[in-house]
Formats: structure tokens, sequence, C-alpha cells
């Protein structure tokens, strides 16, 4: 009999398994009770205490351990349960004898709706949910869009309709960003319930053409819903908060196909891309190997000795020349000079009466123009040659 309220474990650092694994609950009319975890040791933890239906992770976990090593570690303390582990585009892959030989269920996104919704009726309903065969669907990739590029034309339109907020969303329900009141109702929500219906127009494309135009509208007493496909792979909805006015709907086509026009010259060809291509992203550099730095001990350098410097020998002096003796009568004016003229004979306690000095006529004595009008005013009398030449002024003059 199918569980109608299993007990599920989601495992997701990132959040984005829980909204999945809901929408796919009530596609399949059940209420999960949904435990949301988000490391592997909490998960194990809730493991042992709970009784769960079905483990669900991501591949890439917080910490060192990731899906596939947690979905053997909650094998061991369960072996009936079963456990399916989602890996992104960036995750490493798993091959095929790995995959065969594991107790577990490996899916790497993107993958069919139905391939998932199938996975979860075998694991909750066992195998026989599953032994219709089904042809697998061809995985498509969703290419990358520049959001930021996007929101002035989405501001733009809920001004020019008067919705309350407007999302744009992929293919795979995924949210990428929003613009106007958008917290006061579940985006995921919204989004994984308008996805199935935009993700299938690749199918129409042979009956409708190669760039079909999609609104979907949905009138409810709560609120109004307006979705626009911005070609293959990506959509917007308009949320009007109660009922809408009459004009909304004529104000959606009119402003609305003029933004998915803007919108399409953003995104480019790839919009109505069938099967488009999505770069690999690329790997970061591995870190180049320190290399171990050798040191080797040298021996010391003996400087060699200095060798003393020969002694400087001086030049010969040359002999003094003759001092010109004057005559006594021309020295008879001169003093007798003292005997000694060294420092140490001189009274330093001499410095120490410069403090009872008067400064006040210092500046008068040094007064320059003063002193050279006292030399104008000298008198002019002139000296005898006697006295001169008994002063020194002028020297002998030989008779």
């Amino acid at each position: 009999m199918p569980l109608t309220n299993p007990r599920i474990i989601v495992v997701d650092a990132r959040q984005n398994l829980h909204h999945i694994v809901r929408a796919a609950m009530e596609l399949m009319g059940r209420r999960p009770r949904l435990i949301e975890t988000y490391t592997g040791d909490d998960a194990i933890t809730e493991l042992k205490i709970s009784s769960p239906d079905l483990l669900i992770t991501a591949h890439a976990l917080v910490g060192t351990t990731n899906g596939p090593m947690l979905a053997i570690m909650a094998k061991r303390e369960l072996a009936a349960l079963p456990v399916l582990v989602i890996a992104n585009e960036d995750d490493p892959e798993l091959d095929e004898d790995t995959r065969s030989q594991s107790p577990f269920v490996y899916l790497r996104r993107p993958f069919a709706p139905e391939l998932f919704l199938r996975e979860l009726r075998v694991a909750l309903d066992g195998p026989e949910a599953g032994t219709k065969e089904t042809k697998p669907e061809e995985i498509i990739s969703v290419p990358n869009i520049d959001e930021e590029q996007i929101k002035p034309i989405m501001q733009r339109l809920i001004r020019d309709v008067g919705a309350m907020a407007a999302v744009l969303a992929d293919r795979n329900a995924k949210v990428l960003t929003y613009v106007g009141a958008a917290g006061y109702f579940d985006r995921d929500l919204l989004a994984e319930a308008l996805a199935p219906g935009f993700g299938s127009i690749t199918k129409l494309l042979s009956i409708v053409g190669d760039q079909p135009r999609v609104l979907k509208f949905f009138d409810g007493e709560r609120a109004v819903v307006f979705g626009l496909a911005l070609g293959l792979h990506h959509y917007l909805y308009l949320v009007f908060e109660g009922a809408a006015p009459p004009s909304a709907l004529g104000n959606v086509k009119r402003y609305g196909y003029a933004a998915v026009n803007d919108i399409l010259k953003i995104v480019g060809p790839v919009a109505f891309d069938p099967k488009p291509t999505i770069a690999a992203p690329t790997p970061a550099p591995a870190e180049m190997p320190r290399r171990r730095r050798v040191t080797q001990e040298m021996p010391a350098i003996q400087q060699p000795p200095t060798p003393m410097p020969a002694p400087v020998r001086s030049a010969p002096r040359a002999p003094e020349p003759e001092r010109f003796e004057r005559p006594a009568h021309s020295r008879r004016h001169k003093d007798k000079a003292p005997e000694n003229t060294s420092t140490d004979s001189v009274d330093l306690s001499l410095f120490d009466q410069l403090d009872q000095v008067d400064m006040s006529q210092a500046d008068e004595l040094l007064d320059f123009e003063k002193l050279s009008n006292e030399g104008l005013s000298a008198s002019g009398d002139a000296i005898s040659f006697d006295d001169a030449l008994l002063q020194g002024i002028i020297g002998d003059i030989e008779e």
C-alpha cells in the first residue's frame, strides 16, 4: 500500500532539495513529513532517533562527509532504508561500475522530472511501482543568463501593469531573481508548480512553431498569477494581490510581450535553442608543490691576518727662513709676551660674573650709526712721524 504520509530526511546545505521533494510529493498526491538537515552528522543523529522511510541527500555537504559516504553510513544503520543521492552539474561524476554496485540511487542534475518521480515511487512503494518501462527523456541543460540586466526590465513591467511582484525562474523550478513584494507568497512553490508547464514547451515546437510566445493565466480568489515564457528554458510570472483589475490581462499582453522582447535580446539565440551547449566549469589550477629548501653548512671563511701598516716617514723639514731682527729701538713699544699662554692659568670664575654686567647699554654700544657719527666728529689732528714710528704704525726706514 502506498505511503500517504512518508517521513523523509532531506540533507542539503544549499536548501534546494527541500522544495524539489515537496513539489514532487504534491504531484504524487502525498503529504510527507520532511525533516530538513544540513550536515551528515545531523542526518545520522536524526536517523537513529526516528524511523524514516526515505533519505535524500545532496552530493556536496558541509564537512568531510559527502553524499555517497553518508548513504553508505545510513545503510549500515538501517539496511532497508532507501537512499537517493542528488548531484549537481559541478559535482564529480561516478563511473558506471561504482553506480551499479552502490546500495543507493545516484541521480545527476539536470534530469527529467519524470525520472525523479519514478525513483520516488520505487523508494516509497517498492520495486513494483517502477516495473512499467518508460522511455528515458533526454536531459537538456539550462543556459545561464544575466539576472542583473533583466531586473530593471522586470521592475518597469510591474510598474506598468500594477502587479505586486515579478519572479524569474528556469524550467527546473529554480528561482533566479525577483522584484517587488515577493516576500508575501511562496516564490519557490509557485515556481515548482509552473515549471512543468513551461518545461514542456519544447514538445510543442513541431505544432506551434520554433519561437512560441506563451502566456499562462491563473485567476484565484486570493491572488491572480500571469506566467510569461522567455524562450524554452526560462519564464517569469506576475502576481496580483486579490482580484486583478479588468484591464490586467490586456496590460500584461501589451507590456509583458514588450518586456519579453527586451529580455530575449539580452539572453540571445540560446533562448530558443532546444539543446543548448553549456561550457564545462574551468577547474581550479592545481597548487604547485613546494620545493624543499636544502641548506648546507659551509666552512667558516678564515680571514687572512691584516698586515700592519708600514711606518710613514715624514719628509725632511725645510730650513726655516732667517728672521729679520728689528733694531732695539723699533721694538721698545712692544709689551713683553706672557711666558705661559695655557688655558690652565685662566681663572674660569670670571665667567660667573657675567650675570652682574649691565647689558642695558649693549645696544647703544653696538649702534653702528652712532659709531660712524662719532668717527666723523673726531678731531682731525695728525700725529707726528716719530709717534707713528714709536707706535709701530710705520716700519723702520733705512737711512
